[in-house]
């Protein structure tokens, strides 16, 4: 059995095209204050663990401009491999950070929370686009299929 290892994920206030995010592994921190250009991650997030949900090896990149953080999630039967590297651009060589190997349980569904915490909160259109609403209940709707099983 693997050493399996809880993520926390926790999505705060946007302000100005600027989300503060903040993940925890037992013996890992990492914060950071993520962009909405070219793309809003968290609308990549979701989409991404739609992917993985469906046995997809899928990414997710954050934009710190001009630095760049990647989340990758690879499966292999019911492991769930989670890999964070940084890069000075999008297209430069990565810098692996931290990796870990979790479960659904572990890392798929603290990321879907994060995200639905991240959806009830109250911010500025300005500052932030809200997640699309069909995405984020396919989502809620793969999650649950997978906690019946």
């Amino acid at each position: 059995m693997t050493n399996q290892r809880k993520i926390e994920l926790h999505l705060g206030n946007p302000e100005n095209g600027w989300l503060p995010v903040t993940l925890k592994a037992t013996d890992f921190e990492l914060e950071f204050n993520a962009s909405i250009i070219p793309e809003s991650p968290t609308d990549k997030l979701c989409k991404s663990l739609i992917l993985a949900l469906n046995g997809n090896d899928t990414e997710i990149c954050w934009n710190l401009e001009p630095e760049y953080y990647f989340f990758e999630l690879k499966q292999s039967k019911k492991d769930i491999y989670l890999t964070i590297s940084n890069s000075g651009g999008e297209t430069n060589k990565r810098n692996p950070i931290y990796e870990l190997t979790g479960d659904f349980e572990s890392v798929i569904l603290p990321m879907y929370r994060a995200l639905k915490k991240f959806n009830t909160l109250e911010f500025n259109k300005k500052d932030w686009v809200k997640l699309n609403q069909l995405k984020l209940n396919k989502l809620a709707n793969l999650v649950k299929e997978i906690k019946s099983l």
